[in-house]
């Protein structure tokens, strides 16, 4: 027997079913509707391609299914001729039947023989060229066009023009070229007025301004380029304001999406950043766990994290770089370190966990260096403290890498060491060095007049990488009416690939004046050795001659100026820049003493230091 519950159950699927049935026969007939009923046309003999010149033939036909031997469908033609359009390269396409040849004839877009640019005023069209991605002599295509706007667009917002406005007009040469011109409008570059900050109190304005590369217009801001607003770069601000409060202590500071206010005559912009810092937090503890290769109270002394102090996320980042080469100093290269931040509750303090992941030993495989056209291998290699087969090390592959930034023969930040795991060998990591040359020659000529040298000519050439070996050759000379000096040096850091270095110069000074004329001149040696890291102790012996002359002045005592120098010159140097020839970090400090008496007419004896400090 049948209850009465069953009954309505069943006649509750009966209903869905028929509700389904109705719905589905609906959307076939709606699809029916759009594509037609899907009805055999002919089987193809052969596909022919009509109207083209500059599109190949086999590129159209590897686009479509149909092919010779198929029957053709008026689905399967629907499609094929979809799938021309989406080249972007024909303006209309039509298929019809020839016996049983399937003909797909079709007008191609115009040839883009010309591409100019119109109202660029202050960008140079050089410059605009090489963000576009459409050539000359490639075939018209519009949503091309459309993304070499946007990329005008935003290149403009980078030079400080925010308000620019940039369109493209497509004009008619002939039916099948066409000139394609981008039509710009860029009003002035827009300035800086005023920077303003909401809400913080741990630091001031001035303090979060410094931070920023965005910097308000001021009358000097035509020798700094400060003043100009760029997207990009206020982007980047945003992210560097919120690093620096999370290496003061403020875990939990938010910065605001900033207000930006375009003045009525659309010369300046006001910002205005709500910043919220969150409280200061301090380290509760510091925690070690997962696979420990050393103590905790070892790791914790490397750190400069420390329980109670504040915590500062620039300092973590350093002790992660720390506590990963520890590792990869003990052959670890694939070690990780990660780290979890557990705020205390109810406290303003914070656990910072460190998790190791050691994984297997592995060492230095095939050392390549590539991009050197110029330095030889061996100058790169020499700065190496990595070697072919020894166990991985993480501080030797930093160590080397600065030394051969040091250098100076190469592009700022175009040093790159590549680790690349051996064929066959897990365990085993190729080293590529991947460098792009600089130009490491000087040449300067300069000329004048002057009333108290007469005519004067000034000239000096220097080679820093001089054979590609890292060796540094000069020569300058001055000529006037009154002076004339030369003076020509050479430097061998590496003499006969040892790690001593050698060099040596000679030079002439002849100069008349009213009062006096004296001559000078002389040569110097000097040999060097390094006596700990990056430092070397040199010695210089020198020989000079000076003879003075024609003296009209009494406080000028011939006997004790005239003669012969024979001294040596003991210095110990303390080199750590990061680029010997443009420094941005770092130091050089020199402690030297000089005495003359070694032989010759002259005796004294003269101590010198030089310090130089550079800081980015």
């Amino acid at each position: 027997m049948v209850s009465k519950t069953d009954k309505l159950y069943h006649c509750y699927l009966f209903v869905l079913f028929a509700l389904i049935s109705f719905l589905t026969a609906q959307d076939f007939a709606y699809s029916q509707e759009l594509i037609g009923p899907r009805k055999n046309l002919f089987k193809i003999d052969k596909i022919q391609v009509r109207g083209i010149k500059k599109v190949e033939k086999e590129a159209v036909l590897e686009k479509i299914n149909s092919k010779p031997g198929m029957m053709l469908d008026n689905y399967l033609l629907k499609k094929d001729i979809e799938k021309i359009y989406s080249m972007h390269y024909f303006d209309f396409v039509e298929a019809h039947q020839e016996g049983n040849d399937l003909i797909f004839q079709m007008q191609e877009r115009p040839i883009i023989t010309k591409i100019s640019f119109e109202g660029n005023n202050d960008l140079d069209e050089s410059d605009l060229q090489k963000q576009i991605k459409i050539k000359q002599y490639s075939i018209l295509d519009v949503n091309a066009a459309k993304v070499d706007v946007s990329a005008l667009q935003k290149y403009y917002e980078e030079k400080g023009f925010y308000l620019a406005s940039i369109d493209y007009q497509v004009k008619e040469i002939n039916k099948e070229n066409i000139e394609l011109i981008y039509k710009i409008r860029e009003y002035q570059k827009v300035k800086v007025k005023k920077i303003i900050f909401l809400g913080n109190d741990a630091f001031n304005d001035d303090e979060l301004k410094d931070i920023m590369e965005t910097r308000e217009d001021s009358v000097i801001s035509f020798l700094s380029g400060a003043g100009n607003f760029k997207e990009l770069n206020f982007q980047n601000d945003i992210e560097r304001l919120k690093y620096f409060y999370k290496t003061k202590g403020h875990l939990q500071v938010n910065v605001g999406s900033p207000e930006i206010t375009v003045s009525e005559d659309k010369r300046w912009v006001f910002i205005t950043m709500k910043v919220n810092e969150g409280p200061k937090f301090t380290i509760n503890k510091i925690n070690f766990q997962g696979e420990l290769l050393f103590s905790e109270e070892k790791m914790a002394e490397k750190m400069k994290l420390k329980a109670l102090e504040t915590y500062s996320e620039e300092t973590l980042r350093l002790d992660i770089q720390t506590l990963t080469e520890m590792y990869q100093d003990e052959g670890y290269a694939f070690a990780n370190v990660l780290r979890t931040l557990n705020i205390v509750p109810g406290k303003n303090m914070v656990d910072v966990d460190f998790s190791f992941e050691k994984g297997k030993i592995a060492y230095f495989g095939k050392i390549y260096v590539r991009g050197n056209t110029k330095t030889r291998d061996k100058v790169v290699r020499r700065e190496l403290k990595i070697k072919e087969g020894a166990r991985f090390s993480g501080t030797d592959l930093r160590i080397s890498k600065d030394n051969v930034n040091r250098l100076g023969f190469f592009e700022q930040g175009s040093v790159v060491f590549n680790t690349v795991s051996a064929k066959d060998r897990d365990d085993v990591l190729d080293i590529e060095i991947l460098v792009k040359e600089r130009n490491t020659g000087q040449i300067s000529v300069g000329a004048g007049y002057s009333t108290a040298t007469k005519g004067f000519l000034q000239a000096s050439i220097a080679q820093n990488n001089f054979r590609g070996l890292g060796q540094n050759l000069s020569f300058s000379l001055s000529l006037s009416g009154v002076e004339n000096n030369y003076e020509l040096s050479f430097t061998e850091p590496y003499f006969n690939d040892s790690l001593w270095t050698a060099g040596g110069k000679i030079y002439r000074t002849d100069k008349s004046r009213r009062t006096l004329s004296y001559e000078k001149k002389g040569f110097a040696l000097m040999l060097g050795h390094p006596v700990a890291e990056y430092t070397r102790l040199f010695a210089t012996y020198k020989f000079e001659n000076t003879q003075i002359a024609d003296i009209n002045d009494v406080t000028i005592n011939p006997a004790v100026e005239n003669g012969l120098a024979s001294s040596v010159r003991l210095a110990v140097v303390n080199d750590k820049r990061d680029n010997t020839f443009e420094p941005t970090s770092g130091h050089y400090i020199s402690l030297s003493s000089e005495y003359v008496g070694l032989g010759g007419e002259m005796r004294w004896v003269k101590p010198e230091i030089d310090t130089r400090y550079y800081e980015k």
